[in-house]
């Protein structure tokens, strides 16, 4: 098989396992949700009218400090699960989001008491300072998180979050694949709403405004 003929194999691979993954999450999500949860019109954010709490886990941040449980208390998070080495996906996902935080910022009160969280779901590459380095080009705001994969298995089996990291020993560019939605988790350390791709920033933010009048506007 020549160059060409193996790089298309590949990318129909990704292709197939990636929708895989994406029907597994869906149906996960309303596996969870007893089918309760609430598509608004325009399929931009998936909202469910009863948040689901979220248990115990332990992970690390990219400055060495613990992320757990409480770090998600106080504050709307929105979490992204990727690797630093992903080609498009993850790159293009976090730019998304940086102009939906700086659409936030502008426009929505309480601004301070959101961050955006980036998991890695490849701890054996991703390090802290990788991690660091990573979030920072897309905003100095946003936050890399890893941990062991029992941990990391935690906290994505919460959120219905599926990813496989197909690591051979010995090789150093083995493929990762994960869900490209981002998850919502209120100031109760809640699951609480969902947003499928594709992603437009205009439209999270927006959605998200939605979400805090629904709320109160109230941030704890």
């Amino acid at each position: 098989m020549n160059k060409k003929s193996l790089k298309f194999s590949i990318m129909i691979t990704t292709v197939a396992l990636a929708a895989m993954l994406a029907g597994a999450w869906l149906a996960e999500i309303y596996r969870q949700h007893d089918s309760r949860a609430m598509l608004l019109p325009d399929r931009v954010m998936t909202l469910f009218p009863d948040p689901k709490p979220l248990t115990a886990f332990a992970l690390t941040d990219d400055k060495h400090r613990t992320f757990d449980l409480a770090r998600l208390k106080g504050k709307w998070s929105f979490l992204f699960f990727g690797f630093t080495h992903c080609p498009d996906v993850c790159p293009t996902t976090l730019a998304v989001l940086a102009r939906a935080r700086d659409n936030i910022a502008k426009n929505t009160v309480g601004a301070e008491a959101i961050q955006f969280v980036f998991v890695s779901v490849d701890p054996y590459r991703d390090t802290a300072s990788k991690l660091r380095q990573y979030v920072n080009y897309f905003d100095a705001t946003f936050v890399g998180v890893t941990g062991d994969d029992a941990q990391i298995g935690n906290l994505a089996g919460q959120l219905g979050a599926t990813y496989q990291v197909a690591r051979t020993p010995g090789m150093e560019n083995y493929p990762v694949y994960h869900t490209t939605a981002v998850f919502l988790v209120d100031p109760r350390a809640r699951y609480h709403a969902v947003f499928p791709p594709p992603h437009d920033a205009a439209a999270i933010s927006k959605r998200f405004k939605v979400v805090r009048e629904l709320e109160g506007g109230n941030a704890t």
